[in-house]
């Protein structure tokens, strides 16, 4: 958090771990973050956190959703009152991209490489073949042709096409799957056009 706030930037954090810190205004008492007991559907914000192992001041944003069994904690040193949404922006983008990274799509978590600069350099490729393969699903579901004639992915709702049931990453995977173990139907591109999605 140090670091992230050195270099200006926003950072919203959602802590797990047994973190000792004290809140100013709520008992003055270090305690942890089970200690601090959320309030069903209403968030909670603390303008004054101490973390108490490294003496760094941050705020607190406290959420329980309606049926979630946990709280959320989210750290951060932006508007305290948007720590929560900020922090629920991942979950449309960056975890759908470590999903793809590992059991959806490249298994990142199950290469055996010990030595840093070869995972550098597979991750850097990997991050090339996502861009390259979500292009390709991106082409394919935008054009009707000749390659939607010879292969055919189900990429949406039977009854409402607009609800897509396979994203653009795993569209274009399971097309390249099917070209390159295929002979005779429609060859892999490497011009395309970027859509706007």
């Amino acid at each position: 958090m140090k670091y992230i706030e050195e270099k200006g930037a926003i950072y919203c954090i959602r802590v797990k771990s047994r973190l000792t810190f004290y809140i100013h205004n709520y008992g003055e008492l270090a305690g942890y973050t089970k200690d601090v007991a959320p309030k069903e559907k209403e968030e909670q914000y603390f303008e004054k956190v101490i973390i108490v192992r490294h003496n760094f001041a941050t705020k607190m944003a406290v959420s329980k959703l309606e049926g979630h069994k946990e709280a959320i904690y989210v750290l951060t040193n932006g508007n305290v009152e948007e720590g929560i949404k900020n922090y629920s922006y991942r979950f449309g983008s960056i975890e759908s991209i470590f999903k793809n990274q590992k059991s959806n799509g490249f298994r990142l978590e199950s290469t055996k490489m010990k030595k840093a600069q070869s995972f550098k350099t597979m991750f850097g490729l990997m991050c090339v073949a996502m861009l390259w393969l979500t292009i390709l699903g991106a082409e394919y579901t935008a054009k009707e042709g000749k390659d939607r004639n010879y292969i055919k992915i189900k990429f949406y709702k039977k009854k409402d096409k607009s609800k897509r049931i396979l994203s653009l990453f795993n569209t274009g995977l399971i097309y390249f799957n099917l070209c390159f173990n295929s002979y005779g139907i429609p060859k892999l591109r490497c011009d395309f056009i970027l859509y706007e999605v």
